[in-house]
């Protein structure tokens, strides 16, 4: 079969990288689309085995293929870049909420039905008092 030459490997290898898709080169090398993808699979010469940068000191990343894409090199780059971008995480909605043991106003994340500013007014309230131990 001409798949398994040693010619055919080196030239969809060689098309891969250059860019070209798996039609072009089933075109070019007379095997199915099928076939193709499955040699540039097992040969992680898919699209996303390409590398990325890491978004805090610019360091080329290599993707790992069937596993979420990385953004940065190390977990230090991952900790310094979110200090450094905090506005861009999850932040609560500026809805204002009251406490029911304080009485202090706070900021709740969406759905997130609070009802106490912390754990220490939730323990006291819950357990030291009220109208619900008389």
């Amino acid at each position: 079969m001409f798949f398994y030459d040693g010619t055919g490997k080196i030239k969809i290898r060689s098309l891969r990288t250059e860019g070209y898709g798996y039609k072009k080169i089933a075109l070019a090398v007379g095997l199915s689309v099928n076939t193709v993808k499955s040699f540039c699979r097992n040969n992680e010469l898919t699209g996303n085995s390409s590398s990325g940068v890491c978004l805090a000191c610019g360091k080329p990343l290599m993707q790992i293929p069937k596993r979420k894409q990385r953004k940065f090199c190390s977990s230090e780059c991952r900790e310094k870049w979110w200090n450094k971008n905090r506005d861009k995480g999850n932040k609560p909605t500026g809805e204002t909420v009251r406490c029911i043991h304080c009485g202090k106003t706070f900021s709740a994340y969406e759905r997130e039905h609070r009802k106490y500013c912390s754990h220490t007014c939730y323990v006291a309230e819950r357990f030291q008092g009220g109208d619900a131990n008389a």
